[in-house]
């Protein structure tokens, strides 16, 4: 488990919609958890908000990109994993 782990995730979700797709069409949290496990990702609920703060703290002063606006776009993203301006809520 790490932040490193937890920042790698993050990225995927913003990077890659497929993967970001699959989790959101889990189910239930229990799903979500396994497909994130089983993607390999293993962080805890602190890790996660420390990688988040360091993540925008260092994005601070740049504009959203394509694949950020694609991932926010609609809200379905932001309901699992809350929005990439304030610390997200736990993936699970």
């Amino acid at each position: 488990m790490s932040i490193e782990n937890a920042k790698a995730f993050y990225n995927r979700m913003i990077e890659e919609k497929s993967f970001r797709t699959s989790l959101e069409a889990a189910p239930n949290s229990e799903e979500r958890h396994r497909l994130i496990q089983d993607a390999g990702y293993d962080f805890t609920e602190e890790e996660w908000q420390r990688a988040i703060i360091e993540i925008q703290s260092s994005n601070a002063d740049e504009e959203i990109n394509e694949e950020e606006l694609e991932a926010i776009a609609g809200g379905r993203f932001n309901v699992i994993y809350g929005s990439p301006w304030k610390p997200w809520p736990w993936p699970f």
